[in-house]
């Protein structure tokens, strides 16, 4: 994590970049605090909420205009349900969502069940399409835990359309890990 003064100087350089937004470059806690004047002071989106825990958390950092993008994470937040109403209040006060995602497979599966089922996910410049976080570093519980892993395509995934999450687990490679 940065200091604001060199938060701020990092921030000029990647706006210079044209980097779309800053993700969390002060310490989440406590309370994010610093982000406001942050927010104020850059001349470019900062997203943060990554580590918000409830919609009374999220709701709190909205309140205090934060963030210009808000990150809830669904294994974090309370689930899909949660991670869509944050996004939701988030939208009210003008605040885009990208939820967070960094793990396994599953948690990438919520996320992109939660992407397509968030409201008006076309809002917000300078995207037309509701960004996915996706991990690309080596990890067997993102590329090996279902039977069928996420591929990136053209910067694209597809939304599984089978029922629940849209994913088989294989259970073969859960007992290889179980400890």
């Amino acid at each position: 994590a940065y200091t604001l003064s060199s938060a701020l100087q990092m921030g000029e350089k990647l706006h210079d970049l044209n980097f779309e937004y800053f993700e969390e470059p002060l310490p989440q806690s406590p309370h994010y605090a610093g982000y406001e004047e942050l927010r104020r002071k850059l001349p470019l989106p900062l997203a943060a909420g990554e580590a918000v825990d409830s919609r009374g958390s999220a709701k709190a950092l909205i309140d205090r205009q934060c963030m210009h993008i808000i990150q809830p994470d669904v294994s974090l937040c309370g689930g899909i349900g949660e991670t869509l109403f944050i996004s939701e209040l988030a939208a009210l006060s003008g605040i885009r969502s990208i939820p967070h995602c960094w793990g396994g497979a599953i948690l990438i599966a919520a996320t992109v069940q939660t992407l397509s089922l968030m409201p008006d996910p076309h809002w917000g410049f300078p995207t037309d399409t509701p960004l996915l976080e996706l991990d690309q570093s080596e990890n067997p519980w993102r590329t090996e835990i279902i039977k069928e892993p996420f591929l990136l395509k053209d910067g694209f995934v597809n939304v599984p359309t089978r029922p629940g999450l849209g994913i088989e687990v294989n259970e073969e490679i859960v007992k290889q890990y179980a400890i």
